[in-house]
């Protein structure tokens, strides 16, 4: 269950609901513009997106009432604000699965529709509700290993199903590497927190060296004042035929870009949520045989030394980024054997088949 995610989410429906439904009968009640269809053998229910949030009580109403009538053996919901729902289940008796996809109680902080004075409260109350419910839920998934320290005094069963790309992802071979521009690519929601100024930032510094070089900001642009900041950095610097920025786009369009691309950003603020993910897009880079300059933060720098996949920057430092870039657009050959080295990581270690099993067997855990 979701009321904020797609039917077409990869996590939720690509990869869990589809691995899933191999073996059981799964309905997915997630936002979708349709009443029922069915995909990857998953029966899917649509929900009406509403924008305002005042609106969207109506939906978790929607959802407990489709629940009950669904009679299910388990019930996993993958949103926060679903928490209330999962307790009524598991008060009637239900198994219920808590799916945690990020450390919420620090993206509130970082929250730009709250008023900075109301997020630390805020914060402090959901974390106190989040991790009292944990503890009554039949299991509790975590997207991310380093969320261990967050629910360590959680009592239920924990399970650590990580977002690795699905393993049927094509090899990709790369243009040849002095070809001209050089294609950068970022792909997921653009954000200050994400680094997009300072990628455009280093954009500058590169173009005002005469490399020829291209971003590709891949994703939606959720705050309207730095949809406006980027216009006005493209204007002053003269970067327009040098950025595109193309929205929201469909999950499988975006390894059309990761095609055109030589080198992949993940250049994330050292914020509590990013420093204990490992985000997807390093591993879909790997996937893609794509080389990536990524933030310096120590598991990230971690896992590149022992992949050699990719190198790191201080993401508040657009000259350490930029320098970085032109590292790897220096050294061609360096790039291919960081591409190859990503390839071979996730077909042997970093992809879904590996989650799949552990989903799997969390589920006959809890049907006995």
């Amino acid at each position: 269950m979701s009321c904020l995610h797609s039917c077409n989410d990869v996590r939720v429906s690509v990869k869990q609901a589809a691995s899933l439904a191999k073996i059981y009968d799964v309905q997915l009640h997630a936002v979708g513009n349709f009443k029922f269809t069915k995909k990857n053998g998953v029966k899917l229910y649509g929900l009406p997106k509403y924008q305002k949030i005042y609106l969207r009580p109506i939906n978790w109403c929607r959802l407990l009432v489709r629940a009950l009538k669904a009679k299910a053996s388990i019930y996993h919901f993958h949103d926060p604000e679903l928490i209330p729902v999962g307790l009524i289940l598991r008060i009637l008796g239900h198994k219920v699965i808590y799916d945690v996809h990020e450390d919420y109680a620090d993206a509130i902080m970082h929250k730009t529709w709250l008023p900075g004075w109301a997020r630390k409260l805020t914060s402090q109350v959901f974390n106190f509700i989040e991790k009292r419910s944990a503890s009554f839920f039949s299991a509790v998934v975590l997207a991310e290993s380093g969320y261990r320290d967050s629910f360590k005094n959680v009592t239920t069963i924990k399970e650590y199903i990580l977002n690795y790309p699905l393993d049927s992802i094509n090899k990709i071979e790369r243009p040849t590497p002095n070809q001209a521009p050089i294609n950068l690519i970022y792909a997921g929601t653009i954000s200050d927190i994400r680094g997009a100024v300072e990628m455009v930032e280093a954009l500058r510094i590169l173009r005002s060296e005469a490399i020829n070089v291209h971003l590709y900001l891949v994703g939606p642009i959720n705050q309207p004042s730095l949809q406006v900041k980027l216009d006005e950095l493209a204007d002053v610097y003269g970067l327009h035929d040098h950025i595109t920025i193309t929205g929201l786009v469909p999950h499988a369009r975006v390894f059309e870009y990761y095609r055109l691309a030589d080198i992949g950003l993940g250049l994330l603020y050292p914020v509590d949520n990013h420093l204990k993910s490992l985000v997807t897009k390093i591993f879909e880079y790997m996937a893609v045989s794509l080389p990536m300059v990524v933030s310096d933060f120590p598991n990230w720098k971690q896992l590149l030394a022992e992949v050699k996949a990719g190198v790191t920057a201080n993401p508040l430092d657009p000259t350490d980024i930029a320098a970085q870039i032109k590292y790897l657009i220096n050294n061609p050959q360096i790039r291919v054997s960081m591409g190859h080295a990503g390839r071979q990581a996730y077909e042997k270690r970093f992809n879904w088949s590996t989650e799949e099993k552990k989903l799997l067997g969390l589920y006959e855990k809890l049907l006995g």
